[in-house]
């Protein structure tokens, strides 16, 4: 080694060496660097320090015991950092897969086993298949994740799915959505599905009902996301939930922890599961289209049990299979009594003692008009709270039609005063009319009071007007005809009795009927009615046409 030191100008300065000099080294130096370390990426970047302060190359070989050779190739850049990956061929398998295909599929959302099943199975594995597809395209590698562990029963995690799935009434030929609503248990990731027409509260619970009957028991801890149906105002530490809600937590005896907003890790294994089973539906159903809602949970239903009954690659069993075997026994018994649960609304009362809800009117006491009400919907009656005492309990009506429903005590005496003398009022009106309208009026009245109030109210005032305009004998005579109209077709409506009592005027007189003008004797009035005599003496009186000549010559 002392001889070889001391000769570096010589060995220099005879020739420059050449690559071939530099990559194959002597055999002594060969059997030296057999013992040295390999170059890490801090020996690297340590050499390169080195080098920038001026040392030799034997001084930074010796120093840090690597050849004189790496060092001179990292002085002259044949050399890269060990931090940069290497280079390697593509397997010969990958030139038989049309990558431009996988990406263009992975980009529409469908999952890459799928496309590997369908494009490669054939070729390799799916673990070598995935593995090169993540090192020739890195861009599309996915972000790293933080592994969470659950006790059996310790939670479920619900969600709506982001995209809805479409399908067209078959009657109106309309494209509609239904939203799919999935949970997944924290323990086993079972899994479970169900599509509704809309995200409102009474699906939002109803969902629920069904996801705890198809796991047949209780979770301890529900986490949804921070969506209106479930929580009113977002809180770290103390959110606001919705009232229908809570009374279902309550009743079913779990605790409801929403996901803190913009957190989806927060609830990490129902996204997961949302993205698993969309991509498989959407991939095994792109060439049908749905044409009911029954239609789709039947897909969604044999989806998920695909995936429930599929080898979960980490638990090594399927998710069905560790459900059964130690979570079923850990969830809460189901309630032992019907769930009945509501939907919550917020109405005024207003100045006429109803509120609006889902365009129907329902009373509530007077006493608290103009005050904000709290509206319990269930599936047959409507309730109306102010704070925790209960006003009113109306049954629920579907007709969404405008009609009110009401209770007398809830209006004041004026009103009621009201509503009891205007149904007298119009009786004794009609009695002077005719017998017949009162007659009709009486039938309307004993079918329905109050919703037939304003129908004989336009009766009788159409009839009073008749009478004014054609006097009473003959606008009694077009009353009872358009009466026994109504009648005789079961059309008790004021425009169709007003529409024929204008037909009645409109009607011409026969000419056919012989008619005899009577003229009383005596009367003043009439010309050549006091006697005959009268009259010859008038028509004497009058000259002829042979008088009117002579005259005239």
């Amino acid at each position: 080694m002392s001889t070889t030191d001391s000769n570096p100008p010589l060995l220099q300065a005879s020739a420059p060496e050449t690559d071939c000099a530099r990559i194959v080294p002597a055999d002594h130096e060969r059997e030296v660097g057999m013992g040295l370390r390999s170059v890490t990426v801090e020996r690297f970047e340590e050499i390169r320090r080195r080098l920038a302060d001026g040392r030799g190359v034997r001084e930074i070989a010796r120093a840090l015991n690597c050849s004189r050779d790496t060092v001179r190739e990292v002085r002259d850049g044949l050399r890269e950092s060990p931090d940069i990956p290497k280079q390697r061929n593509d397997p010969l398998w990958m030139k038989q897969v049309d990558w431009a295909i996988v990406i263009h599929d992975l980009g529409l959302g469908h999952p890459l086993k799928f496309i590997w099943e369908e494009k490669a199975q054939s070729l390799t594995s799916y673990a070598n298949f995935w593995k090169q597809f993540y090192r020739k395209f890195p861009q599309y590698r996915q972000a790293e994740v933080t592994a969470r562990e659950f006790e059996p029963g310790e939670r479920v995690e619900v969600d709506y799915a982001g995209d809805a799935i479409e399908w067209i009434e078959i009657k109106t030929g309309e494209i509609r959505k239904a939203y799919v609503f999935v949970a997944g248990l924290g323990f086993s990731q079972l899994l479970f599905a169900w599509a509704a027409e809309d995200m409102k509260s009474r699906n939002w619970l109803g969902c629920h009902r069904r996801m705890y009957a198809y796991y047949g028991g209780v979770p301890h801890v529900t986490v949804p996301d921070c969506l209106k149906q479930g929580v009113l105002k977002c809180h770290l530490y103390d959110p606001d939930l919705n009232p229908g809600y809570a009374q279902l937590a309550r009743q079913f005896s779990t605790a409801v922890v929403p996901a803190r907003p913009d957190h989806p890790r927060d609830k990490a294994v129902v996204e997961g599961l949302v993205r698993i089973l969309m991509r498989y539906a959407r991939f095994r159903y792109r060439r049908t289209r749905f044409t009911s809602l029954y239609q789709i949970n039947q897909a969604l239903a044999e989806c998920v049990q695909r995936i429930n009954d599929r080898r979960h690659s980490r638990f090594g069993v399927s998710r069905r299979q560790r459900f059964e075997a130690l979570e079923r026994t850990a969830l809460k018994a189901l309630p032992a009594n019907d769930v009945v649960s509501g939907e919550w609304l917020t109405a005024t009362l207003h100045a006429d003692c109803y509120v609006l809800v889902e365009a129907v009117l329902y009373s509530a006491p007077h006493i608290h008009r103009h005050k904000k009400l709290r509206i319990k919907l269930t599936e047959n009656h409507v309730e109306i709270f102010l704070n925790l005492e209960r006003l009113a309990i109306h049954p629920r009506c579907r007709h969404r039609d405008g009609r009110r429903i009401k209770i007398d005590s809830h209006f004041p005496p004026a009103s009621q005063a009201y509503y009891e003398a205007t149904p007298q009022r119009l009786l004794s009106q009609s009695r002077f009319i005719h017998a017949e309208l009162h007659r009709l009026c009486v039938e309307l009245f004993n079918a329905d009071v109050y919703g037939n109030l304003r129908r004989v109210q336009g009766f009788v005032r159409s009839c009073a007007k008749e009478i004014n305009t054609a006097g009473h004998e003959v606008a009694s005579q077009r009353i009872v005809a358009a009466i026994g109209t109504m009648r005789r077709y079961d059309k008790y409506r004021v425009p169709y009795f007003q529409a024929l009592l204008a037909q009645a005027r409109k009607q011409t007189i026969d000419p056919s009927v012989a008619r005899e003008i009577v003229r009383r004797p005596g009367n003043p009035m009439l010309r050549y009615l006091a006697g005959a005599d009268r009259t010859e003496d008038m028509l004497a009186a009058v000259p002829s046409d042979a008088t009117l000549e002579n005259k005239i010559v």
